[in-house]
């Protein structure tokens, strides 16, 4: 269980100490300044307030108060500039007022600790916000100098004018100070952020090189052996004289087979590797799907295939037949098109790795609006142990699916069997309303 007094003091320890990549600078920097200006104002309360009392003849209960306004504009600066600024204008001058009558050997129209806490309140705003706030300050500073002993001491304090100058001075050092190390804090915080902008996009690139590295792994490990099957089938028959007719068309087969998955196999490394060129073989189409199912027939399998179009009567294409859809195939979408290809495509591939022997049905239906298809296999007449997968393909093909506001259902059938049914729409969706 965690305690909530530990996490802070782990949190102060994180916010205070050297470890730039913990907390950001600019965060610790506030943190800090808190502080400073905190112990700052505390400690110029407890000064103020007895010298003001004393040494200027002021009642306590008023230079309490007024010195606590006057230390607390520089508090009241860190969050709110019109809060300080008004703060320490308002304590300022009735500080000014109330000392008034003090001994000349006492600093005045400013005591020490009115002008040391003017200035922090000018160099607060100076850091923590916009330069218009610091001028402000300075500026209204400036003219109480002027006017605090033209209305007040008749010439009674002939050092006033060398107390004005004074503070105007010192308060416009602090002013242009705090402007520097505000202009140097933004530095560092845009450094910091390059820096981690910096660090995110060699993590990127790190992570490209990585893909490529696979990729590369990929092409070295699969490409060969899949061009040794593809020049082996495609020679049987030159290296292996005798064979007869059934036995030639099954290595063209896997031939075929080979080169095609060889070929798909090259596009998904180019989009690994992140290149900007598209693959330029064609993809395919609701009309190759026959072709597909052709050459998974020529592996021994028993496929029954059944299609029907809007205004044709559904056709069932026996073994070894085939059918003339291109017409058809072309009517729907490309894209859902290529998604039932990849439908019927998983579905033989699952049947065959699961359903060892098995009899595969299937079936595609476009009535014009939805495009059905439907693969569906008996239970294994052998008890083959299935050959493993990667458990990704239903995965992908509901993604592909859904993609295009279509369903997914797949399970067991009440003969044990298994079957898998998507449903696609075939029209454009309705326009998004503006």
């Amino acid at each position: 269980m965690d305690h909530p007094l530990p996490t802070r003091r782990r949190r102060l320890r994180s916010l205070t100490r050297l470890d730039v990549s913990a907390v950001s600078i600019a965060r610790r920097e506030v943190v800090w300044l808190w502080s400073l200006v905190s112990i700052a104002a505390v400690t110029l309360v407890a000064v103020g307030w007895p010298v003001t009392a004393s040494g200027y003849g002021t009642h306590p209960a008023a230079a309490m108060a007024f010195t606590l306004v006057n230390c607390a504009a520089a508090i009241l600066a860190m969050r709110w500039p019109w809060a300080g600024l008004s703060a320490s204008i308002a304590g300022s001058a009735a500080l000014t007022v109330v000392t008034a009558g003090a001994a000349p050997e006492w600093p005045w129209p400013w005591p020490v600790t009115v002008l040391l806490a003017h200035c922090l309140t000018v160099f607060v705003l100076a850091l923590r916000h916009s330069w218009y706030w610091a001028s402000s300050l300075w500026l209204a500073g400036a003219m109480l100098t002027v006017l605090a002993p033209a209305a007040l001491s008749d010439g009674g304090h002939p050092a006033a004018f060398a107390n004005g100058v004074v503070l105007v001075s010192l308060s416009g050092g602090f002013a242009l100070f705090g402007v520097l190390v505000r202009l140097w804090s933004l530095s560092v915080l845009r450094m910091e952020q390059a820096e981690r902008l910096s660090a995110t996009e060699t993590g990127r690139r790190r992570e490209l090189e990585e893909r490529n590295r696979i990729a590369r792994e990929l092409h070295d490990v699969v490409a060969h052996s899949m061009s040794v099957i593809t020049v082996q089938a495609s020679t049987a028959r030159y290296r292996q004289p005798g064979l007869d007719e059934a036995v030639q068309r099954e290595f063209e087969e896997i031939a075929a087979s080979s080169r095609r998955a060889l070929g798909e196999m090259r596009g998904l490394l180019g989009i690994l590797r992140g290149h900007d060129t598209a693959p330029t073989a064609p993809l395919p189409t609701l009309s190759d799907v026959t072709g597909l199912i052709e050459s998974t027939r020529a592996s021994g399998v028993a496929i029954t295939y059944r299609e029907a179009h809007p205004g044709d009567a559904a056709g069932d294409v026996g073994d070894g037949a085939g059918t003339e859809s291109a017409d058809e195939g072309d009517a729907v979408p490309e894209v859902v098109g290529l998604t039932a290809f990849r439908v019927v495509q998983e579905a033989l591939s699952n049947a065959l790795r699961h359903a060892p022997g098995s009899a595969i049905t299937v079936t595609v239906t476009d009535d014009g609006h939805v495009l059905r298809v439907a693969v569906s296999n008996t239970p294994p007449d052998r008890d083959d142990e299935p050959t493993p997968g990667a458990r990704l393909g239903l995965a992908g093909i509901r993604e592909r699916v859904t993609a295009l506001g279509g369903t997914v259902s797949a399970g067991p059938t009440l003969d044990g069997g298994f079957q898998l049914t998507a449903i696609l729409p075939v029209e454009d969706p309705d326009p998004i309303p503006a």
